[in-house]
This record gives structure tokens, C-alpha cells and sequence, in this order.
């Protein structure tokens, strides 16, 4: 049972995350490149979104129930019964928790259906759910050890959510937004390129600082002296997250100082010369790196929701 908790904790943070992601890299990265998707690579972006949007919202749905019953399952250390499921749903802070959960996800999916038949959404409708999705990630924080200290830990476990939204996260629709760049046929397509490595590059610096941050709160918190770190398992856990994030973040260095310039001072219009093409084949892989490796990161946060923390 600890495994199926593990692995559903662990898909539902990271559709959660991905679900806010999409919507923070379309108003804060998508915007500057496109104008109302009146463009090849527009059109392609707001399909994307479009099925994404309903997508996640099916796993999210499908990951949360899993994820409900396994929990009361444990907490009544019962088989699957209707009567402690009841329970759970009416008289814990946990059942509590996903009631509120739940109504967010409603309005989440109503607003997702109404976005798949615009072609072009609106940009009402656009913050609506950017809205929606961030308090539907931010939630998870009650859903972890940040309720359990005080207001300060609890703030700065749904800020490091939300800015996880931004970037890691934020690297799938990167990816998926430089490849279509990449085999668009639109000529301008080079000048979009650099603009996305641009805009995208701030934005995952302020990330990083932003995550520093609020991890460094969330330990003291959590793992109390830097021996816990080794001699706990939780500390030993938070440390291999600490060390995979710290190679994502230093791929990134690699991105920002190494590649982003190459790309950026390349003439828009000679965006087939072969230094553009090497830089930006190596940001791809970069970046596909990145994602493996925060897939890892996403699971190790799932166990680390199971264990006790390191200071207790």
C-alpha cells in the first residue's frame, strides 16, 4: 500500500504542478511571443493547452480519489469500507481538505470545458484558471507537514509549490513550445525562439532564489540541525532531492550563460546558421535532462510526505 501511495502522491503533486505550470508559462512567456495565437506556432500552443487542460484534469481527479482512500485505509487500518471513507470525508482535517479540493477541481474542469471550444481564449478566462489551478496546487500544502508547525512554514510550503508550478514544471511546455519553434515553418520563428529562451531564462532565475528560500524555511521546519540531514531518513531523502536540485540547477547555469546568449544575439533572420542550430539542439536535451531528473525529485517529494519529519 505504501508503494501505490507513494507513486499516486507522486502523480497527482505532479499534474497538479503541471496544470498551474501551463497556464504561469502562458501568460508570463507565451504572451510576449504571440499575439492572440494568430500564428502557426499560436495555434499550435492554444490546441496544446486546450487538451492538456483536460488531460490533467482527469489525472488529477483519478490520483485524488486514489489518493483519498489509501489515506483512509490507513488512518482506520481497515480494508476498503464505505463507512470509514465516510468518516474520513466528515471528521478529519484531511476529509476537510479535499472537500475544498474537491470544489476547486469542479470549477477548474468547468472552466477547462469552456476553454476547449474557443479557439483563441479569452483572456478573462485565461487568469480564471491560472486562478484556479494555482489554489488547487497551493492546497497541497495542507495536504503535507507544512500545516503542521506554524503560519510562517505553512506560507512558505505554498509558495515553494507555486514557484515549483513556475519552473520546474515549466519546463515541459518549454520543451514542447521549442520544438514546435524549432520545425515551424514560419520564418520568424528564430526571433520567437529567442524570445522564449529570453523571457523563459528570468523567469527560472526567479525561481530558483524564490525555491532557495522557501526550502531553506520548509527545513528548518521540517529537519531542525544539519546532522538530521544524515542521520534521519527523512533527512536523507530531503538530501538526495537537495543534490538532484542542484544538478537541474547548475544545467540551468549551463543554459543561461552558455546557450541562452548564443541564441539570443543571432540575427532573427539567420536562425539556420549552425551555431544557432548546435546551441539550440544542446538546450533541448538540456532541458530533457531537466525533466527527467525532476521527475525524480517529484517521487522523492511523495515519499517524503509519508515519512515523519526529520525533527520529530
Amino acid at each position: 500500500m505504501t508503494t501505490w501511495l507513494i507513486l499516486t502522491r507522486g502523480a497527482h503533486v505532479a499534474a497538479c504542478l503541471l496544470f498551474f505550470g501551463m497556464f504561469t508559462f502562458d501568460r508570463l512567456v507565451v504572451r510576449a511571443i504571440f499575439s492572440g495565437g494568430k500564428s502557426e506556432g499560436g495555434e499550435h500552443w492554444y490546441a496544446r493547452i486546450r487538451l492538456f487542460s483536460l488531460a490533467l484534469m482527469l489525472v488529477i481527479m483519478l490520483s485524488g480519489i486514489l489518493w483519498f482512500v489509501l489515506v483512509a485505509m490507513i488512518m482506520s487500518g481497515l480494508p476498503f469500507q464505505i463507512g470509514a471513507l465516510k468518516i474520513v470525508w466528515t471528521q478529519t482535517q484531511f476529509g476537510t481538505v479535499w472537500k475544498l479540493r474537491l470544489y476547486l477541481w469542479l470549477a477548474a474542469s468547468f472552466v477547462a470545458v469552456l476553454y476547449r471550444w474557443q479557439t483563441v481564449p479569452s483572456t478573462k478566462l485565461v487568469w480564471l484558471q491560472l486562478l484556479l489551478s494555482g489554489a488547487l496546487a497551493g492546497s497541497l500544502a495542507w495536504a503535507g507537514h507544512g500545516q503542521e508547525n506554524s503560519i510562517w512554514h505553512l506560507s512558505a510550503d505554498i509558495l515553494h509549490l507555486l514557484v515549483a508550478g513556475l519552473w520546474p514544471a515549466g519546463l515541459l511546455p518549454l520543451a514542447l513550445m521549442l520544438r514546435e519553434l524549432r520545425q515551424s515553418t514560419d520564418l520568424a520563428h528564430g526571433r520567437f525562439i529567442a524570445i522564449l529562451v529570453h523571457r523563459f531564462s528570468t523567469l527560472s532565475l526567479c525561481s530558483v532564489a524564490l525555491l532557495t528560500i522557501t526550502g531553506l524555511v520548509n527545513g528548518w521546519f521540517l529537519v531542525g540541525s544539519f546532522s538530521n540531514l544524515f542521520q534521519q531518513t527523512y533527512g536523507r531523502w530531503l538530501l538526495a532531492k537537495l543534490i538532484l536540485f542542484g544538478i537541474i540547477v547548475a544545467i540551468g547555469s549551463v543554459n543561461l550563460l552558455r546557450l541562452k546568449p548564443r541564441i539570443v544575439r543571432e540575427n532573427p533572420c539567420s536562425h539556420d546558421s549552425h551555431e544557432f542550430k548546435m546551441a539550440a539542439d544542446q538546450l533541448q536535451f538540456n532541458i530533457q535532462v531537466e525533466l527527467s531528473l525532476s521527475i525524480l525529485i517529484v517521487i522523492i517529494i511523495a515519499v517524503l510526505g509519508i515519512l515523519p519529519p526529520a525533527n520529530h
